[in-house]
């Protein structure tokens, strides 16, 4: 049976990923949080000397580093997505342990891309325009230097999560938040910024089907997409979730002055998804031998 032990659990992903992962009897889930849970480890990924004593004395196989922050605050932003991620590197490799570790990535290292220039394959230039896409952007090298030293590290670089309890710093999740807001009669209107942007959005269940897949079959050193490889306009994505709540566009307020994102918002961006579907299939042939 293989260790698993995943960072940032009580967070959306991470609940979602031990929620699969509990049903599969190949697996021991070991959980980490900030916050206290009752089974698992509390810890601050930013405490070394904490990470280095749950790595070592769980010895995990596999370790799915969700842990990470949206904050615009470059200070935090680092601390929790460059230099935890360092440091979790670091304990593996002098741990000598057999460990395989899987770092969540984001579509948002990529930035400032051309519309014409989508679907983006993993190999396209990092331009992020904000501190999230830039720590992440940095903690994506950090992985390629690690990987250079022996370290079994791999990438999964996620687009947009389409599902429960997301962080209101994302548009899914700051829209079902007012949607439930309208619903239990605490405001009468949505408020969003412009909705004329195009992502690629997928379902929180088929992104831990890639990234369980990314786990167990991607290559050491590299990164691969977590996506639907479909574009859609965020306006479409809110006329859906009206649909399903049988709310009227008439209470959807719409401006730029609304958005919660600083500096340039990139018009388009997709993913290319082949490496990530070839992975996917190697993994359906494994199940069915």
């Amino acid at each position: 049976m293989k260790t698993v032990l995943i960072t940032g659990a009580t967070g959306a992903l991470g609940l979602a990923v031990i929620a699969r992962l509990k049903d599969e009897i190949n697996y021991n889930v070991v959980t980490t949080s900030r916050q206290a849970v009752e089974s698992g480890f509390q810890l601050d990924v930013c405490n070394s000397e904490d990470f280095s004593a749950v790595i070592n004395n769980t010895k995990p196989d596999l370790i799915l580093h969700l842990a990470a922050t949206f904050v615009n605050d470059f200070d935090m932003a680092y601390a929790i997505n460059v230099e935890a991620t360092r440091n979790l590197l670091d304990i593996v490799q002098k741990s000598r342990h057999n460990t395989r570790i899987l770092l969540i990535g984001s579509a948002a290292e990529y930035g400032a891309v051309r519309p014409e220039e989508s679907p983006i394959c993993e190999d396209h230039a990092l331009n992020p325009v904000s501190i999230y896409g830039l720590t992440k952007a940095w903690q994506t090298q950090l992985a390629g230097l690690y990987a250079s030293r022996g370290v079994d590290v791999i990438v999964a670089r996620v687009f947009n999560l389409d599902g429960e309890g997301l962080s209101e710093r994302l548009f899914i999740g700051r829209l079902q938040k007012q949607i439930d807001e309208v619903l239990t009669g605490k405001k009468s209107v949505i408020e969003l910024g412009a909705l004329t942007a195009t992502r690629d959005y997928i379902s929180t269940n088929e992104a831990i089907d890639q990234i369980l897949a990314i786990a167990a079959y991607g290559d050491t050193g590299r990164v691969y997409h977590v996506a639907s490889g479909k574009p859609v306009v965020m306006r479409d994505v809110l006329m859906r979730y009206l649909e399903i709540y049988k709310l009227d566009a008439s209470i959807v307020h719409e401006s730029t002055a609304l958005t919660n994102r600083v500096g340039y918002d990139v018009p388009v961006i997709y993913a290319d998804i082949t490496s990530t579907l070839q992975l996917m299939r190697e993994k359906a042939v494994s199940v069915n031998a």
